[in-house]
């Protein structure tokens, strides 16, 4: 594929961006990004994982595509743990000797974690974890760096552990698409200050002419009703922030107050 334009799969239309490509396939075909990830760059062929264990691994964006391995699974590509004899053997032997000197800690010995003999020893690691700053920015470090080189991988949707099962609103999804394209706009080109009283505290963007609840009513009239679907629910979000964008749809900055008045008089 020429990467200076992108076709539809669908139609004879064309784009010099993927994300324009992505609102013209979410839109008028009202597909998915993965299925045009899938037809565009993979012959429609889901990817597995590249350890070799033949799963499917998750996909993040269009941009992005598939990750590269299962969550967890790069460790049988990149760590010789479970794989050389020489470490695992070296392994063994470090353990054994730390349990004849007494250093095997309190874990290996089978006690668990609410036992009231490990209490010291947690008190002492989890004061050390919140209180030594060298220690947090080190793993901050390290943390981010093994996010981008694919080591610790970033999970969203149903492989978050923090995942309800896709029952976050649409309405804080959709409003969390906007600020970047839309709110933070007007926010910057009215000098971060409201309005009707020029107060900078707890500012919003008012919608005066469209209101968010119809344009919202649009996209799923659009797309569907999302149900506990993560993927629609995203593609309604991107529908609503690229309904802003094209449209030019009139905002104004209100402080809190003034714009839970705006409200009353409306």
């Amino acid at each position: 594929m020429d990467p200076s334009s992108f076709q539809c799969p669908n139609c004879e239309s064309s784009y010099v961006k993927l994300d324009s490509l992505r609102v013209h396939w979410t839109k008028k075909h009202k597909l998915t990004s993965l299925e045009l990830q899938l037809l565009l760059f993979h012959n429609n062929v889901r990817p597995t994982c590249e350890c070799g264990c033949k799963e499917h691994t998750r996909f993040e964006t269009l941009q992005l595509g598939f990750a590269r391995f299962v969550n967890g699974h790069n460790a049988r590509v990149h760590n010789s743990w479970g794989h050389n004899p020489i470490a695992m053997k070296k392994s063994h032997d470090v353990q054994r000797e730390l349990w004849k000197t007494g250093g095997m800690t309190k874990w290996r010995l089978g006690l668990s974690v609410d036992d009231p003999r490990n209490k010291a020893l947690i008190e002492k690691m989890t004061f050390t974890a919140r209180t030594d700053l060298k220690l947090r920015a080190h793993r901050s470090k390290m943390m981010s760096e093994n996010r981008l080189n694919g080591t610790v991988q970033t999970l969203t949707g149903s492989l978050h552990p923090g995942w309800k099962g896709g029952t976050s609103a649409l309405q804080p999804a959709c409003r969390s698409k906007l600020f970047n394209v839309w709110t933070y706009p007007r926010l910057k080109a009215s000098n971060f200050k409201c309005n009707e009283c020029a107060s900078s505290s707890k500012l919003e963007v008012h919608h005066d002419v469209e209101r968010f609840a119809a344009i919202l009513q649009l996209a799923i009239k659009e797309l569907g009703e999302p149900g506990e679907n993560f993927e629609k629910k995203s593609a309604i979000a991107n529908w609503v922030a690229d309904y802003h964008v094209e449209n030019d749809v009139s905002g104004v900055v209100l402080c809190n107050e003034c714009h839970d008045k705006r409200h009353v008089k409306s």
